[in-house]
């Protein structure tokens, strides 16, 4: 009787150490894999030592990407939902982009504003909109090595001497990788109606995060159509 309980004893005992042992792993395995993802979720730095760059990533709202339709809006009402309509930039903010387009936004006489933040590959691209007294434009920055760099013209809109230009941008995973991709359509107008017009497809390459032109997506071109301000506002 006392064998047969010392079995049951040991046995016992081995099933318990043998559970103990595989949460352990699980548990190893779960705080490994949750650091990863949490590195790719989240900007790499918060940039504790360089409080102007905290003032500019401030500047920006944080939006989910989902289909995000990023156009140019040159009348914008208060009373429109407009998810780049933002935040008007600090002087700080304004500094902090490289130079071209310091001096664009002062050739444009334009207001600036931080549109929006959105997630990328272990950074947050940030998108600036200049509001111009004849254009509009809406750019997309990033912060690599402490400085702010451009990555992309999303979206502008303009009229002179009888031609207008438009570029519209959509931000969106075409392909479900989790990564974004770009899709641009452009188009040049005359009285005489539409003169051109030509459509992009970009990925965001994880190696070097930089926007690649594409032709192997799906993309559903139905539902990617221009802002127009003559039907979407109403």
């Amino acid at each position: 009787m006392r064998y047969r309980e010392n079995q049951i004893t040991i046995m016992t005992k081995f099933f318990l150490a043998s559970a103990i042992l595989l949460l352990a792993t699980t548990i190893s395995y779960a705080q490994v894999n949750a650091s990863v993802g949490e590195a790719s979720d989240r900007p790499a730095t918060t940039y504790q030592n360089a409080p102007a760059l905290q003032n500019f990533v401030a500047g920006f709202p944080e939006i989910n990407v989902g289909f995000l339709h990023v156009y140019a809006n040159p009348s914008i009402d208060p009373e429109e939902t407009y998810l780049m309509r933002g935040t008007e930039a600090s002087s700080t903010l304004k500094a902090l982009l490289p130079v071209d387009f310091q001096k664009m936004a002062r050739n444009m006489d334009a207001k600036v504003y931080g549109a929006a933040a959105i997630r990328g590959i272990n950074e947050n691209m940030y998108i600036v909109r200049m509001d111009g007294a004849e254009q509009d434009r809406l750019e997309l920055f990033a912060i690599r090595g402490n400085k702010v760099v451009h990555l992309k013209t999303l979206a502008y809109q303009f009229c002179e001497s009888g031609k207008c230009e438009q570029l519209d941008s959509y931000i969106t995973d075409v392909d479900g990788d989790t990564n974004l991709d770009l899709v641009q359509i452009s188009r040049v107008m005359r009285n005489s109606g539409v003169t051109a017009e030509t459509k992009k497809v970009f990925t965001l390459q994880e190696r070097n995060r930089e926007w690649k032109k594409t032709n192997q997506l799906e993309v559903p071109w139905e539902s990617i159509k221009f802002y127009d301000s003559r039907t979407d506002d109403k």
